[in-house]
């Protein structure tokens, strides 16, 4: 704590003096009843929304500070980021069942789900293909359970991005920024406009990104390495065609497609424990990760009180990864490769009425998967899933203060797996083959205590489906049950002074039944009861016209409550990855209309690393600062950052020494790192 402090002092003193004499209007906030958020499957202003949500802007995307999503939102209250993995969301693990080998063994889906444009992305083993932020208008990060509107790998939350659409209006954009440390050279384009005024517009973006990491590699005794050991490189291609028929937005059409190629040293970084400022690596990987997706919008909207959506998408997408070992007969070539259709047709109504709205909607997921390793671990094996689903919500006003919103997913998901792996002398061959039907209800009631203040109650079940893999002590494989969650939530959301103060804060209380959880020996097995509650509050405000503050803290209680005998004595024990602690602050001032200057800092408790709460594998409990310098004049924007400002190495990961590692190992957060970012609009 003494470290936020610290930095809280230094922050307010750097900016006190300059905002007593502010005497312009330089800045501006945007107002909490404008922000809109798209996650829940109905477009909803931020004051109206009940969800846990924070939400990062494109003006910040685009500054260029950030290199991955999730270098984006590790700031944000309750939200934990480890290497190589979806993030963690009030103490449940994103990656879920779904890290690593358990990938492939079992097909599991992870606990939050990251949705582009709509889509939801492929996740394998570990999180790959997450640099890139260019042409992005904003990412929404829901915490807590979004089973009802998502459906599959949403019961910790959801990513939601949405990039930038056709305009009528010719606008173009050229990017190009560097990055120290690990030497990025990052640059990227966007150019949009009609083809036929008011029927037909274009938007296409690219992003090239490459660089080196700062992993130091691993030297084998008489071998070159297979690959560049710490070379990152990614690309990125959209493009979208808008056809409006009738000249207006009441009847259009959309055609998106996107490439991703994101090709290095990606995924989990682990590093030797006994000297991580060294960056020495505990293994060496080569990530391949390819995606195309190609995906039809269509809104037909012939009333002003109701409208038809369609979505129909298809994934295909191609995961590689090879390693490096001291002895050739161990290295590892494994490949997955998915198709996934996506189809969702929803009914909007009530559009234009303040009484009763809602929507209702059917939604249909099929995944193939067909993947294969050689070297030191032999298996291979497919995977086809589908899922049908129904879902909506409506909302009554029951006064004009007063509304009720009533809602819920019915779902029926199947898969069957075919598992193979030269295992002990001889060939596995298993067959996953599940089938469930589960229904999620949803329930909400607000109140809106004046025009600019709305408090709300929900209450939401979540789930996550079941699995299967090996274990390698018991030389088995076996099954695991589906997870369900019963999450209720007590939201407040303001906008005060005029618009100069926005206020969102969520108390929390979730109770998890059949929580998918990993012992010592990296079984999966169903933790019976599991509980987490706590708090989130964000506050952004201008406190004078030259002067704006950002500030969000997240508390957290988790505890197993009845858990199997396998587990040890775990009861009582916290979740792993589940500060008690999270908090941000960050000031911007105007030092003219077009220069401004930016500090932030993020502190993340103290957490444990495993559900045995080993001491031994305590992380967290640090401080990150960072400092922007911000120049926009005309066409042209400059900005001048600075991540980690003072070096602090904090630890997501800290494994200690055992018999497979001598010394142990560590995951380490990105070093100081210096950069710069250009871009030029026409």
């Amino acid at each position: 704590m003494y470290k936020f402090n610290a930095i809280t002092v230094v922050l307010m003193g750097l900016f006190s003096a300059g905002a007593a004499v502010a005497d312009d209007d330089k800045g501006e906030l945007t107002s909490i009843e404008v922000i809109t958020v798209t996650g829940e499957k109905f477009e909803r202003s931020l004051k109206d929304t009940t969800s846990s949500v924070s939400v990062v802007d494109s003006e910040e995307l685009e500054s260029g500070i950030h290199q991955s999503v999730n270098g984006a939102i590790d700031d944000i209250p309750n939200v934990v980021t480890l290497t190589g993995a979806v993030p963690d969301i009030r103490g449940v693990s994103g990656n879920g069942a779904a890290t690593g080998f358990h990938s492939f063994a079992g097909g599991a889906n992870t606990r939050v789900a990251t949705i582009t444009d709509g889509v939801a992305e492929p996740f394998v083993a570990d999180l790959t293909g997450n640099t890139g932020l260019w042409d992005i208008e904003q990412i929404e990060v829901f915490r807590g359970p979004q089973s009802t509107s998502n459906g599959r790998n949403s019961i910790g939350g959801a990513l939601v991005i949405n990039t930038k659409d056709p305009s009528f209006d010719w606008e173009g954009a050229a990017m190009a920024g560097y990055r120290t440390e690990d030497n990025f050279v990052d640059t990227a384009f966007a150019l949009t406009g009609p083809l036929i005024d008011d029927v037909l517009a274009f938007r296409l973006s690219g992003q090239y990104l490459d660089g080196e990491t700062f992993n130091k590699g691993i030297t084998q005794a008489g071998r070159e390495p297979r690959f560049d050991q710490n070379d990152l490189t990614t690309q990125r291609l959209r493009g979208k065609l808008l056809w409006q028929p009738t000249g207006d937005s009441d009847l259009k059409f959309q055609l998106n497609f996107s490439h991703n190629n994101e090709e290095g040293d990606s995924g989990r970084n682990y590093y030797v424990g006994k000297d991580h400022d060294a960056f020495d690596s505990l293994f060496d990987r080569f990530m391949d990760t390819k995606s195309n997706t190609s995906s039809f919008e269509a809104h037909y909207k012939p009333s002003s009180s109701y409208a038809f959506d369609f979505l129909a998408a298809f994934v295909d997408y191609d995961w590689k990864m090879l390693s490096f070992e001291a002895n050739p007969a161990m290295d590892a070539d494994v490949t997955m490769l998915e198709e996934d259709l996506t189809l969702d047709a929803k009914f909007s109504f009530g559009l234009d009425s303040d009484t009763f709205n809602g929507f209702i909607a059917l939604a249909y997921f099929e995944r193939d998967q067909d993947f294969n390793s050689v070297g030191g671990s032999v298996y291979d094996g497919v995977d086809s899933s589908k899922s049908y689903a129904t879902y909506g919500e409506m909302t009554y006003a029951i006064t004009d203060k007063i509304k009720l919103t009533a809602g819920g997913r019915i779902q029926k998901e199947e898969q069957v797996r075919d598992f193979n792996m030269l295992f002990g002398g001889s060939t596995l061959s298993e067959r996953l083959d599940n089938d469930d039907t589960i229904a999620l209800p949803k329930l909400v009631l607000q109140y809106m205590i004046t025009d600019t203040t709305t408090l709300g109650l929900s209450a939401r079940q979540g789930y996550n489906s079941g699995g299967g893999t090996i274990s390698f002590n018991a030389q088995e494989y076996y099954t695991y049950d589906a997870e369900y969650v019963n999450a209720y939530e007590f939201s407040v959301r303001s906008g005060l002074m005029d618009g100069d103060l926005n206020l969102a804060a969520n108390l929390f209380y979730n109770d998890y039944k059949d929580y998918q959880g990993s012992d010592a020996t990296r079984t999966i097995t169903n933790i019976e009861q599991a509980t987490t509650y706590g708090l989130e509050v964000e506050v952004d405000a201008m406190l004078s016209n030259d002067l704006q503050m950002m500030a969000g803290l997240g508390l957290l209680s988790s505890e197993i409550d009845k858990a199997d005998v396998s587990f040890g004595d775990i009861v009582g024990n916290e979740l792993n990855s589940a500060p008690n602690l999270t908090a941000n602050l960050g000031f911007k001032y105007w030092l003219t209309n077009e220069f401004t200057v930016g500090i932030n800092g993020n502190y993340v408790g103290e957490y444990y690393g495993d559900i045995n709460n080993s001491d031994s594998r305590k992380a967290g409990d640090y401080t990150v600062a960072g400092l922007t310098l911000d120049y926009q004049y005309d066409a042209w924007r400059v900005s001048v950052y600075a991540n980690n400002l003072f070096d602090e190495r904090g630890l997501t990961v800290n494994e200690p020494p055992g018999r497979s590692y001598e010394h142990g190992y560590v995951a380490v957060i990105d070093p100081q790192n210096f950069g710069a970012n250009v871009i030029y609009r026409f």
